[in-house]
């Protein structure tokens, strides 16, 4: 083997591993204000650490989507904004509870379950619209459903899981449509 062959080998790894660095940092810098609505949503709930671990996961699960590229980039504004509704729904209805006959309730399993319904909704009607295929929608999925269980852990994991259901429910759509398509 020549000395060139070895150098341009070399080279074009090293331009590949900056290449990558230079992706993995813009996505990072592109995903950074969502750390300001994990600060939102620490400071307007009830349970700061919960809405601290799923935003952390939010994070690095978007930063990553946007490093990937191709369709999983397109996922993220949409699963973001979808997400948005439930945890919105939570942290209003984590400002009130209703008590009668000595017991009290909140509103936040019924608002995570109802923003699940209208996210999943959300998520698959932009996927319908723009023909995108399972790789957008898991995406989308996985960001919405994560920015919403930072408000909706407001009950603990029951939230989380009323979100999920919801989800899943708003979502059968666009599921049964692509099955239906095949």
């Amino acid at each position: 083997m020549d000395s060139t062959d070895i150098d341009l080998d070399l080279l074009e790894r090293r331009a590949r591993v900056r290449y990558e660095l230079v992706r993995a940092g813009r996505s990072l810098l592109g995903f950074a204000p969502a750390l300001l609505l994990m600060v939102a949503a620490a400071a307007l709930g009830r349970r700061p650490s919960s809405a601290f671990i799923f935003g952390s996961l939010l994070f690095l699960s978007g930063a990553f989507l946007l490093w990937r590229g191709q369709t999983m980039h397109r996922a993220v504004l949409p699963g973001l904004l979808a997400g948005i509704i439930p945890l919105t729904f939570a942290l209003v209805a984590n400002q009130g509870h209703a008590c009668a006959g000595g017991h009290c309730s909140t509103w936040c399993l019924p608002a995570c379950i109802t923003g699940g319904v209208v996210a999943g909704l959300a998520v698959s009607w932009f996927a319908t619209k723009r023909g995108l295929d399972w790789r957008f929608w898991a995406g989308a999925s996985a960001v919405s459903l994560l920015t919403g269980a930072m408000g909706c852990a407001c009950i603990g994991y029951s939230g989380v899981i009323g979100l999920g259901a919801g989800y899943a429910a708003g979502a059968l759509p666009w599921a049964v449509r692509r099955l239906i398509a095949r």
